[in-house]
């Protein structure tokens, strides 16, 4: 099963917020969405990683409920609380959601929102370097801060990999709520342990069964089957859905349909409007479409579609030289690529059958390219 290239490069582009501040796609134009169809009117809703309040921006118009934002980073808090100082219906913390209490140390990053309670991919990724500081900070319960609440109507987690920690010192609120859960679930939770043991890719494949909800990417699409799941999580989606099992049926029903039909015309007009090359696409998705082919048909229909793929390939671009300045393929994929678009069918085959493919295999199909 292949991932969804294109999906995932339209819905993880960087945008600027209003503030300036980078941030996703997919935070405003697919969650704004999502929210319109799951929050009641009068709905209470729990941000956790407020950030500047993004999310609040985004939420204050479909309720008349209380926001309850969280955010440790002591900086980015003091902003928050300037910029919503005359809005009543936002309420904040400065601290950690965990599921004990305490202290712990914090690293606040210059990058504003890559801080977490341990040094993650998401900071290898925005290279924060020497620019960080260690502060310490509370850390609390929602079961405590909030054992009152009794409106919650949706919880959002965007907390650098300490989501399940949250989520486990919730329990009872979420038993007592049922909320609506929006949760990134992206390679920072790996720098966790949950129960004792390192979070995996599938720890929330059986943590939401326990807790009673199911499981969806952004794009809609349950990921309940195990072959799904390894195809999605941690691949072509950095955040997901939970939805009540009391409330999948509605969801599947009423709501599902309305937020597909939303967000994929919003990744048809990001395609449309985008100022990239004609190609971009087509080529970001291709090579993960070449591995699907070649490890699920025989050496003669794997070669015949190589070669349709080919002749598409050379028509499609207006020179060689796009292969190479996507800026998301990875080196496999431009040499996979090149080797095909050069008409080098059996060494693209070779390569793209290859699952674990060393340094130096790499080098030697590259030295197989025309200059």
């Amino acid at each position: 099963m292949n991932m969804l290239t294109t999906f995932m490069n339209v819905a993880y582009r960087s945008v600027t917020h209003s503030s300036g501040t980078p941030h996703y796609f997919n935070d405003t134009e697919f969650f704004r969405e999502f929210y319109s169809l799951v929050l009641g009117r009068e709905a209470d809703v729990i941000d956790l990683g407020f950030n500047i309040g993004m999310q609040a921006d985004i939420i204050l118009p479909l309720t008349t409920g209380q926001i309850f934002g969280f955010e440790a980073s002591p900086k980015i808090y003091q902003f928050a609380r300037e910029k919503f100082a005359g809005v009543p219906a936002v309420k904040l913390f400065n601290c950690a959601v965990s599921d004990a209490e305490g202290r712990a140390g914090f690293i606040d990053t210059d990058f504003w929102g890559a801080g977490s309670l341990r040094h993650t991919a998401g900071m290898d990724h925005v290279r924060v370097g020497d620019d960080y500081s260690v502060v310490e900070v509370e850390l609390k319960r929602l079961d405590d801060v909030l054992a009152d609440q009794n409106n919650i109507g949706l919880i959002k987690l965007d907390i650098e990999g300490a989501e399940f920690a949250a989520i486990e010192g919730a329990r009872k609120l979420i038993d007592r709520n049922r909320p609506f859960i929006v949760m990134e679930y992206a390679h920072n939770a790996l720098s966790f342990t949950f129960r004792g043991q390192q979070i995996t890719r599938d720890t929330l494949f059986w943590y939401a069964a326990e807790i009673g909800y199911k499981v969806y990417n952004i794009y809609g699409i349950c990921l309940s089957n195990p072959q799904v799941w390894a195809t999605s999580v941690l691949r072509d989606t950095a955040d997901v859905y939970l939805i009540p099992e009391e409330q999948h049926a509605r969801w599947a029903t009423d709501l599902l349909p309305v937020y597909q039909y939303k967000i994929y015309d919003k990744i048809l007009e990001a395609l449309e409007w985008d100022s990239r090359s004609p190609s971009f696409f087509a080529l970001t998705a291709l090579p993960s479409r070449i591995y699907e082919v070649v490890n699920t048909r025989d050496a003669d229909a794997s070669q015949d579609y190589l070669s349709a793929t080919r002749t598409r390939l050379v028509r499609k671009l207006g020179q060689r030289k796009e292969i190479f300045e996507t800026k998301t393929l990875s080196r496999r994929g431009e040499v996979l690529l090149g080797l095909l678009y050069d008409g080098e069918i059996d060494a693209a085959y070779r390569l793209a059958c290859i699952k674990d493919l060393s340094e130096p295999e790499l080098a030697r199909f590259e030295e197989g390219l025309a200059g």
